[in-house]
């Protein structure tokens, strides 16, 4: 099972890198077979932890992702003015 949490941490990380939020909802229901597979023989509850711990890394590595793009997006430095308009 903590297979399944660190690879959804780490698409979580690149989703909130490079793609939007909506992202999320696909990501999430891809979730489900995997967490299935995870609880088949370990049992319901057992599909129900995998499951829910993957899309709680996988939301949280995704913020964390937006954040830093929204954090280097705002805070590059600054060009000074063209000197063409002088």
């Amino acid at each position: 099972m903590l297979w399944i949490v660190l690879a959804s941490g780490i698409c979580g990380l690149l989703l909130g890198r490079y793609f939007r939020v909506y992202v999320c909802l696909p990501a999430i229901l891809l979730l489900v077979p995997v967490a299935y597979v995870v609880g088949h023989t370990d049992g319901l509850a057992a599909w129900m932890v995998a499951f829910i711990s993957s899309a709680v890394a996988l939301q949280g590595c995704f913020l964390i992702g937006a954040m830093i793009r929204i954090f280097i997006e705002n805070f590059e430095p600054r060009r000074a003015p063209s000197e063409d308009f002088i």
